[in-house]
C-alpha cells in the first residue's frame, strides 16, 4: 500500500487569489489515486443536503472514477459502519477495503443563506409654496373707485409621504471539500469557495465546478513537475 509523509511534512501548496482557495500536497503520489469515495456532505440546512452529487458529476466529467454517495452508504450499512464528524485511519481504511476506494471526499456546507425579499417604507417630505393674494379697493383720480388684487405673500406647506419599497437580497452559498487518503486518513487536498446568486442551487453547482477544476489543474501541475 502506499506510504505518504505527515500532513505537517507535505509542502502543501496555496493558490493565489480569493475563490477558490484550494491546498494540495506536494508529496502525496496521486498517481495511486484511482477511484474516489464520495462521502454526504455536512449540512445543518435541509436545502443543501445531496451537495456532494455536483462534485460527483464534475469529478465523473474530468474523467475521474467515483463511487457515489448512495452506492458508499449502502455498502457501509451492511457492514454496520458508522460515519459521523472525524474519520479515524482504522474507519478510511475499512471504507478503502469494502469499496476499493484509494480516497475519500468529504465536505461541509459552511455557509448558506436563501434569496429573500424586504419590504422597507421610505418618507418623503413634499414643501410646496403659492402666492396670497388679497383685493384692495383704491381711490381714482377721477374720484371713483375701483378693486385691485395684489400680492401680500406666500404660504408654504409641508406634506410628508411614505412610500414601500421593495429589494431582493441575493442567496449565499460556501462549500469546503476535502481529500482524505483511506490509508492515513490524511488530508491530501482541501478547497473552499463561496458564491451569491438568485439561486443557490446554481451557486453550489459553480462551487463545485470551480474546485474540481482547481484540483483538475494543480493535478496536472504536479505531474508536470515530476
Amino acid at each position: 500500500m502506499k506510504k505518504i509523509t505527515s500532513f505537517l511534512a507535505a509542502g502543501l501548496f496555496i493558490l493565489a487569489g480569493c475563490t477558490p482557495k484550494t491546498v494540495i500536497s506536494q508529496t502525496y503520489n496521486f498517481d495511486n489515486m484511482e477511484r474516489i469515495g464520495i462521502m454526504a456532505f455536512n449540512s445543518p440546512w435541509q436545502e443543501m443536503q445531496g451537495v456532494e452529487n455536483l462534485f460527483a458529476k464534475y469529478l465523473l466529467n474530468s474523467g475521474f472514477r467515483v463511487v457515489e454517495r448512495a452506492r458508499l452508504e449502502s455498502v457501509l450499512n451492511e457492514h454496520n459502519i458508522a460515519v459521523s464528524g472525524y474519520l479515524s485511519p482504522q474507519t478510511t481504511r475499512e471504507i478503502g477495503r469494502i469499496l476499493g476506494v484509494d480516497v475519500l471526499l468529504i465536505g461541509e456546507v459552511s455557509a448558506y443563506t436563501p434569496e429573500r425579499t424586504e419590504l422597507t417604507l421610505t418618507a418623503s417630505r413634499k414643501t410646496q409654496a403659492k402666492p396670497v393674494y388679497a383685493q384692495d379697493t383704491v381711490r381714482l383720480p377721477d374720484g371713483s373707485y375701483a378693486g385691485v388684487i395684489r400680492n401680500v405673500g406666500t404660504e408654504v406647506s409641508r406634506t410628508a409621504e411614505v412610500r414601500p419599497t421593495e429589494y431582493t437580497i441575493r442567496g449565499r452559498v460556501a462549500l469546503i471539500a476535502k481529500m482524505v487518503d483511506v490509508e492515513t486518513a490524511e488530508i491530501i487536498w482541501i478547497g473552499s469557495a463561496d458564491d451569491t446568486s438568485s439561486s443557490t442551487l446554481d451557486s453550489a453547482d459553480r462551487i463545485a465546478y470551480k474546485l474540481v477544476k482547481s484540483f483538475k489543474k494543480e493535478l496536472a501541475k504536479r505531474q508536470q513537475t515530476k
